[in-house]
């Protein structure tokens, strides 16, 4: 196993010792949580990055006319066009 040491701001350690006590943890397991929740979280970003499925979202209007918004409001396009 693997170890890491982390210097910490001193107001940050305390605060971290009386989470830590009160939530009946160590500071280990709350530490290592955190790690794994941000490994986690990057391998999720990943696979959005690659599917490209970033979100969703209701909207009741039709993809055409959503894409006709889009367009008006594209000031570029108007510049590029002129």
């Amino acid at each position: 196993m693997g170890k890491l040491i982390v210097e910490l701001p001193d107001d940050v350690h305390r605060e971290l010792k009386k989470r830590s006590a009160t939530d009946h943890r160590t500071i280990k397991d709350i530490i290592s949580k955190l790690i794994d929740e941000y490994l986690y979280e990057t391998a999720r970003r990943t696979t959005v990055k690659k599917t490209g499925l970033c979100g969703s979202w209701d909207d009741d209007r039709t993809a055409d006319e959503i894409i006709r918004d889009i367009k008006i409001h594209r000031r570029w396009i108007r510049r590029i066009r002129n």
